[in-house]
């Protein structure tokens, strides 16, 4: 898990997002501390622990009331096809991996998942999604420290952020290396960059294909072993290899990005942790002058374990970003989530979550081109439940209910998805 957690840090920390949902991920079991274990913002690599790693096979059945996300009086018929039902349940069998090999400083660490998706009704969309990441985190004698990996997405497009009604698999591939010197007891200077590749399997939606490349770099304070301010640059150069048509006319989406940051981690005390940051981002398309934009962006997490068996997190942002099956249709989100792990025993645990969050879609965004505006308002509210009796084996049961307010009544909707799986894992 933490090496997933890291691609995703990385993707947040060079200002790219790989992909953005309306609500957070919930967290848990194994976000909780072990009991005794302090509360830090970056937990080290532990170098001297066995190599390890785990297989495991999964089954999971998915119910959606509104698979499609269509408003309550749209005739699911008309926009995608005469056998699609606006309701329907698929089923996912996947297998996976997990593992970490250490060597002195060296460390390896590889996790995959494919799965197999039928669905019951709208079998048109059935697919094979699947996900994975490949890192080396190195350390060259005490001062030089680093990452280098690749991570993998693909998976069915969500229509509601696109408006295309049909089978569209997207796939994401992301490239990336970090750099760190530590110059001496408080100060390290560190630098990096990523790329990534979004390229989708429908040709109406492949205007979103997309192409950048990004780098960064900065300075960073520590006042103690937890706490630390940076400073921080980051450029972005993205590219679309198509341009988007409207009305007989072409709008070029290619843009560049600059973004200055104030990072701060702060532990607050022994059970409250804040990771915080603030800047300003401007970014120019050199071609739809029209579509400059520029603003303050910032996040703030804070993150409250009373107990080694309970964890709040509250979280607020304001950031510039894009679904991953929707890249150039760029929108401002600003937004707030609370989200709860508690682990009511060593093999039983319950996560509840609320999210509620605004997009303004930007001048340069295909959606505001066509409808002149766009405008939404999403909530999200979520439970998990997941009970694991063995080592091997887990169930888990989850549900979310989201609804989507708009400007543009094609985006009104509201869906219920619960989910119910099993899964196997193999420890040699």
């Amino acid at each position: 898990m933490k090496n997933g957690l890291r691609v995703v840090v990385v993707g947040i920390l060079m200002g790219i997002r790989s992909w953005a949902v309306a609500a957070v991920d919930l967290p848990s079991r194994t976000d909780l501390p072990s009991p005794g274990s302090p509360v830090t913002t970056d937990s080290p690599i532990t170098r001297d622990s066995p190599s390890n790693y785990d297989v495991y096979i999964a089954d999971q059945f998915t119910y959606n009331d509104n698979l499609y996300g269509l408003p309550s009086n749209t005739d699911v018929t008309a926009v995608a096809g005469p056998l699609a039902t606006r309701a329907d349940s698929f089923n996912s069998i996947s297998l996976g991996g997990d593992g970490r090999w250490f060597s002195d400083n060296q460390v390896f660490g590889l996790n995959f998942r494919a799965d197999e998706n039928r669905f019951t009704h709208n079998d048109t969309l059935n697919n094979i999604s699947g996900k994975g990441n490949l890192e080396w985190d190195w350390r060259l004698q005490t001062n030089w420290s680093g990452q280098v990996g690749v991570s993998y997405y693909r998976g069915l497009a969500n229509f509601a952020s696109t408006g295309y009604y049909a089978r569209d698999v997207v796939q994401r591939e992301d490239y990336f290396g970090t750099l760190r010197y530590q110059v001496g007891p408080h100060w390290v200077i560190y630098g990096g960059f990523i790329g990534a590749d979004t390229g989708q399997t429908a040709v109406a939606e492949q205007l979103y294909d997309f192409h950048s490349n990004a780098g960064n770099a900065g300075i960073e304070f520590a006042t103690s072993s937890d706490n630390t301010i940076a400073l921080d640059y980051r450029y972005t150069d993205a590219t679309f290899p198509q341009d988007f048509v409207f009305n007989g006319a072409l709008y070029n989406t290619d843009y560049r990005e600059d973004t200055a940051r104030i990072v701060v981690k702060y532990v607050i005390s022994a059970a409250t942790e804040l990771d915080a940051s603030g800047g300003y981002l401007k970014r120019d398309y050199p071609v739809a002058n029209f579509a400059t934009f520029s603003g303050d962006i910032w996040q703030v997490a804070l993150k409250w374990t009373p107990t080694d068996n309970l964890q709040w997190v509250v979280t607020g942002w304001r950031q510039l970003t894009a679904y991953v099956e929707a890249q150039s249709d760029y929108y401002v989100s600003t937004g707030g989530s609370i989200a709860a792990v508690w682990a009511a025993s060593d093999i039983l645990a319950l996560s509840v979550g609320v999210t509620r969050e605004n997009h303004d879609y930007i001048a340069s965004s295909p959606s505001a081109i066509t409808f002149a505006s766009r405008y939404d308002r999403l909530s999200t509210e979520q439970a998990r439940l997941v009970y694991s009796p063995t080592h091997y084996l887990s169930f888990k049961l989850a549900y979310r209910y989201g609804q989507s307010e708009s400007n543009q009544s094609q985006f009104l909707y509201n869906a219920g998805v619960a989910t119910a799986s099993v899964t196997y894992m193999i420890r040699p």
